[in-house]
């Protein structure tokens, strides 16, 4: 019979930093790993990243991108990309991937700085997001320092300079950039609506996708709505939004830790990874 409580013993013989990459397999795949959420979260991380018109214009490519044309396969790649560092890490078979990742991305004209924003999102958008809904409820500091590690890592085996050296300053320079360089444009809207509509439409029947994309943007953040003019969810999306993230936080604390779990099994269904 499986433990019902194996992941979080697993964790108590792990340090955050020595054995970042298992640390934040446990936490981001298997414990808070469910499919709905993790699906929404890095969507908004793309979001995010739409908030500099540079990034935003080599994603759209004046609507050619595959982001565009192809929303659900252009996610799913990525996040079957993501459970694969989160299952390798640096290991000989991570490097292959993460090398995989910087061919895939050379044949653009992207600065150290644009890399270096795209990192912070999956090294420290966790953290804002937690915080945000969840409070002293949600990732604790272990949690999210095994996320910047494994990251930080990522982002060296890229090639990305001037990586910051703690999750606090990464997180600062993560918000200075916002603050120097974010505005609205119409590639910005466009590529957002697009991840709006993608996974409204994957989780949502048809009668209720409209209510779904709306449920999106609530979890984006207020302010990176306002500053890129993004459409604004109603109350009750808000609302809604605000009571399922607290309830899942607290519920994967309350409750059996679910069996193993994988993003490139499970996003992998359904699409060519190339």
């Amino acid at each position: 019979m499986r433990d019902l409580f194996w992941a979080r013993k697993e964790l108590a013989t792990l340090d955050p930093v020595r054995d970042a990459r298992r640390y934040a397999q446990i936490t981001f795949e298997t414990r808070f790993g469910q499919p709905m959420f993790i699906h929404a979260l890095f969507s908004a991380a793309f979001a995010f990243n739409m908030g500099d018109p540079k990034i935003a214009a080599v994603l759209y490519r004046d609507g050619s991108g595959t982001i565009i044309k192809h929303t659900r396969q252009r996610n799913f790649e990525t996040l079957v990309f993501f459970g694969l560092i989160y299952q390798h890490g640096d290991d000989a078979e991570g490097q292959k991937i993460i090398a995989k990742m910087s061919n895939i991305h050379k044949h653009f004209n992207i600065s150290n700085d644009l890399f270096l924003y795209t990192l912070s999102t999956l090294a420290c958008l966790p953290r804002r997001i937690s915080e945000r809904f969840a409070g002293e409820h949600g990732l604790n500091k272990d949690e999210l320092e095994s996320q910047f590690q494994l990251w930080r890592r990522v982002g060296e085996l890229m090639g990305i300079k001037d990586i910051p050296t703690s999750q606090d300053t990464f997180l600062a320079w993560m918000i200075d950039y916002e603050d120097r360089h974010f505005s609205p444009t119409p590639a910005s809207t466009l590529v957002i609506a697009a991840l709006a509509q993608e996974w409204a439409e994957y989780w949502y029947p048809k009668p209720l996708q409209a209510w779904g994309e709306g449920l999106f943007y609530a979890f984006i953040d207020p302010e990176l709505r306002t500053r890129l003019n993004l459409r604004e969810p109603s109350p009750a999306q808000n609302l809604a939004v605000e009571i399922a993230a607290k309830s899942f936080f607290r519920g994967v604390r309350l409750l059996p830790d679910p069996a193993e779990r994988s993003w490139s099994t499970r996003f992998s269904k359904g699409i060519k990874v190339h």
